[in-house]
């Protein structure tokens, strides 16, 4: 008898805590989608606004989009996506939208610039891919996605007292330090829920991640999406020092992060005691915002991170 009632105890408790859930979801929901289980890096990162939109920030290399951002779009039945936004044009960014395309996941805007030409295909075979960037947006187009281009200064209402600023979106032609590389021409981007700020910085590199430290204008974040997936010709410590985070998110294997090519950031962080949650240790990582509380839930629990 008595544990019959302890059962139907536990049995209560646990309706009552999904029916709670269900009632009082979280206003916001980020989700850093563990991209980064290959020994290739990748960007990945789902918003959730409660009563809002839905939005993508990059997909990932087509791999690791099949077998981690699809199946966790499917999870949590996300079959469209009102937004999405590709920081830039290199495949570790982009690619994982030949994977939505067939999986037949709605997307009604994309918002992904065709490079500059000349600049791209310094980079070929083993960064842009001009020819490639082409042919997705016609896949696109056929897949009826409205194709736009992000600017400085947009703002974009996601609705439940949630916006998302395009900060800086350079051309890496016309920019305040001359022509630049396809990473430098990532979309600089901050989520606003509330009081709560996030900033995601694409593969920000050194040359205009210097330039924004100086005189960059509305950097501070809570949270900071590290750029380069925290590898060698990241942005310097000083626009790290900039935006001053108080949680680091890092799209990165192990390997990379633990690796010497990590190692400026690493430590940087680890000297500011900033945590920092890196997809190859904590696999997906949540970050949600509750009654105005802020909290980054990992999918798995890392002790010790880079021994």
């Amino acid at each position: 008898m008595k544990i019959l009632s302890a059962v139907l105890v536990l049995s209560l408790s646990l309706f009552l805590v999904f029916w709670w859930m269900k009632e009082n979801p979280p206003e916001l929901v980020w989700t850093m989608v563990n991209v980064n289980n290959y020994k290739a890096q990748g960007d990945a990162h789902l918003i959730q606004i409660s009563g809002g939109k839905t939005v993508l920030i990059d997909t990932g290399y087509a791999g690791p989009a099949r077998d981690q951002l699809l199946p966790f779009l499917e999870k949590n039945q996300i079959k469209r996506l009102d937004q999405v936004f590709i920081t830039h044009a290199h495949k570790d960014h982009y690619e994982g939208l030949y994977i939505l395309i067939k999986a037949g996941i709605a997307m009604d805007q994309v918002f992904f610039k065709l490079p500059d030409k000349v600049i791209c295909d310094k980079e070929k075979p083993w960064g842009c891919d001009y020819d490639d960037v082409l042919t997705v947006h016609e896949q696109l187009k056929k897949h009826g996605a409205v194709l736009k281009i992000a600017e400085a200064g947009q703002v974009f209402d996601l609705g439940n007292a949630s916006t998302l600023h395009i900060l800086y979106a350079f051309d890496g032609v016309e920019t305040p330090i001359g022509q630049t590389d396809i990473n430098d021409t990532s979309l600089i981007m901050m989520l606003i829920h509330q009081d709560h700020k996030f900033l995601f910085a694409g593969d920000l590199n050194t040359r205009i991640g210097e330039y924004l430290a100086e005189h960059g204008q509305g950097l501070q974040a809570d949270v900071l999406k590290v750029p380069h997936h925290g590898a060698a010709g990241i942005a310097p410590n000083e626009f790290f020092q900039k935006v001053s985070p108080k949680y680091a998110l890092i799209p990165a294997p192990q390997e990379l992060w633990c690796s010497k090519r990590s190692s400026e950031p690493r430590n940087w962080f680890a000297e500011q005691k900033i945590p920092v949650f890196v997809n190859g240790f904590s696999g997906h990582v949540r970050v949600q915002v509750q009654d105005d509380q802020l909290q980054i839930l990992p999918e798995k629990e890392s002790v010790k991170i880079c021994s």
